[in-house]
């Protein structure tokens, strides 16, 4: 067995009910492939992010994104710290921002919470067009916003590396640690929900 389908026997979830294929087969590696994501995919991918649900329909979230080989792409590893540098194997990275604002001199408090569901409609539509993220919360915030000019009210709150899986060549290729924690397998909580019937 190589070491990428390896990789996807420890990693991929195992669940206990019927779940559509794209949740099934999701996971986050840190080992990507070089091939790029195509900008018809990127697209797909976008659009899915941009109809996620959202409180009052604010739509508090705004994405930027690079491709490995750019001068952007060369300034990201300024902002992503040394045990995360596994995320610049992959041939995309994403910044997801969120805007806390409201019109009326008021915070959104749900802007965080409308972010994160937009995300899982993008990483979700990605995984169903074959490509895998991982994302990084643990990253330079106000050195990102600054390098990229991210204006206000905009703010970075997590980095996502997307890509295809690594093949077997790109495991053997990589560190020894970070190949070590892909091979260790996730327990996922057993129970999650109670009925309440009173």
């Amino acid at each position: 067995m190589t070491i990428d389908d390896q990789v996807k026997s420890k990693r991929k979830p195992s669940p206990r009910f019927k779940v559509m294929n794209t949740i099934a087969s999701r996971f986050s590696p840190r080992v990507y492939a070089q091939e790029e994501v195509s900008e018809t995919d990127l697209r797909a991918i976008f659009e899915a992010a941009r109809l996620a649900p959202s409180g009052r329909n604010r739509q508090p979230w705004h994405y930027y994104w690079f491709r490995k080989g750019t001068t952007a792409y060369e300034k990201v590893k300024q902002c992503i710290p040394e045990r995360n540098s596994w995320a610049l194997s992959a041939p995309l990275i994403i910044i997801a921002c969120y805007d806390p604002s409201e019109p009326i001199d008021r915070e959104n408090k749900w802007a965080q919470y409308d972010l994160g569901a937009s995300v899982i409609s993008l990483i979700l539509q990605a995984q169903d067009l074959g490509y895998y993220s991982r994302q990084i919360g643990s990253f330079h915030i106000e050195k990102t916003r600054e390098l990229f000019n991210i204006p206000n009210p905009y703010i970075p709150f997590t980095l996502i590396a997307m890509g295809k899986q690594g093949n077997d060549k790109d495991y053997q290729q990589t560190d020894k640690e970070i190949l070590e924690k892909e091979l260790t397998s996730w327990e996922r909580k057993e129970k999650i929900d109670e009925e309440i019937t009173s």
